[in-house]
């Protein structure tokens, strides 16, 4: 699974979260309907939300998804039809692979 935000442990359970726009607050992110039963909101769609105080976490994390690609690592993440894009700042590599820029400092191939 390639995944790249912010993320907490909250009563066990991994959720992807926004900062609240209030001070000392954020809001968790669900897909899982069953969280309705844990004071999460039904948002839009499949999307349920929680607001909570970073008091009721232990720790706030960030996750970035990386690919070995010929060797290399790449940052990555999901692209279109089942395809993975791969994205490097470095452009010896750039272009030793045939990645395109795609940025000022950014090159990426899917």
């Amino acid at each position: 699974m390639i995944r790249k935000s912010e993320y907490t442990i909250y009563n066990g359970k991994e959720y992807r979260f926004i900062e609240s726009e209030s001070k000392g607050l954020i809001e968790l992110i669900s897909n899982n309907k069953e969280d309705m039963n844990y004071g999460f909101i039904h948002n839009k769609d499949n999307i349920y939300t929680k607001v909570i105080s970073l008091n009721e976490v232990e720790k706030l994390f960030l996750i970035h998804s990386f690919a070995k690609y010929k060797g290399e690592l790449f940052g990555a993440s999901n692209g279109g039809n089942g395809k993975i894009i791969l994205a490097t700042p470095h452009l010896k590599l750039a272009e030793r692979y045939g990645f395109k820029r795609t940025d000022k400092y950014l090159y990426s191939k899917n």
